[in-house]
């Protein structure tokens, strides 16, 4: 059994047991922003906004570590305690019962899902930031039988009366479209390209993870004037020479040398990434 850093924090409670789950199931938080000049990703949750309501539910500050994992996780409450799940469109908080099984199946909207603990999931740091990102050897995806700390007291009761919660507004539904600003090289592109990006649908590819999602669709025509590397932003679409557009995403590389046309908005990001693979998305340029 892998226990997660125990070395310094022995006396917490062992509160969930990992029995299986995808190859991209790891810990993260808001991120480690600041070290891109260093050639290190931000890495952080692919969707802040479901990380921040799981959090939330649990009374925990908004960026403290959960559990970001994709369907197909199944995971067992060792120890009564309070638990949140999130992700697109749905968001819940109970008290766990020991014994239970906690599974991500693909009955649940979107692609990422966060799973919070009182006081966030007990993990170490790394730059500030308990966020693995492979690509940058920085910590490790969980394997089977892993085992998840509490770092806060281990809360099982909920005040009188309560017995589970949610989010008291409404939750959000995905936009049709998502929002673009011009990106770098937008107007080193032909307006057949422009064009292109804004009026087709584009397919996510099954080739796609936290590194960056590639759509597929009518290539575009990419400019002939070539391109010296220069720092890439999360959000932004390169377009490589096949001309099929690759959105730089959490893990993705900070710098680049293909053509950026655009960029999608910030807020629209998290729709993008929360669309599965084989479905599409379409964009639209702001005002």
């Amino acid at each position: 059994m892998f226990l997660l850093h125990s070395l310094f924090h022995e006396a917490l409670a062992i509160m969930i047991e990992l029995l299986s789950s995808s190859a991209l199931c790891a810990i993260q938080d808001a991120g480690r922003p600041g070290f891109r000049r260093l050639g290190i990703p931000p890495a952080g949750a692919m969707d802040p906004v479901a990380l921040r309501l799981a959090n939330r539910l649990l009374e925990n500050a908004a960026d403290m570590p959960a559990l970001e994992c994709l369907q197909g996780a199944r995971l067992r409450v060792l120890q009564t305690t309070l638990v949140a799940l999130a992700g697109v469109g749905y968001a819940r908080a109970w008290r766990a019962l020991a014994g239970e099984l906690i599974e991500i199946t693909p009955a649940l909207p979107g692609v990422w899902h966060y799973l919070a603990l009182p006081g966030g999931i007990d993990a170490p740091h790394w730059f500030g930031s308990a966020s693995v990102c492979r690509r940058a050897a920085i910590g490790a995806v969980l394997p089977k039988g892993a085992v998840l700390n509490a770092h806060g007291d281990s809360l099982n009761a909920w005040p009188t009366g309560v017995v589970a919660r949610q989010p008291a507004a409404p939750l959000l539904s995905a936009p049709e479209t998502l929002r673009l600003w011009p990106g770098p090289q937008w107007h080193s592109f032909g307006a057949a390209a422009r064009k292109r990006l804004l009026t087709q649908a584009w397919r996510i590819s099954m080739q796609s993870d936290r590194s960056g999602y590639r759509l597929e669709g009518a290539s575009l025509p990419v400019p002939h004037s070539e391109l010296a590397s220069e720092p890439v932003r999360i959000g932004a679409i390169q377009v490589p020479p096949d001309g099929q557009p690759i959105v730089c995403l959490n893990d993705g590389p900070t710098v680049g040398g293909y053509h950026k046309i655009a960029v999608i908005d910030p807020a629209d990001l998290r729709w993008l990434v929360q669309t599965r693979a084989g479905t599409t998305v379409r964009f639209t340029m702001t005002p």
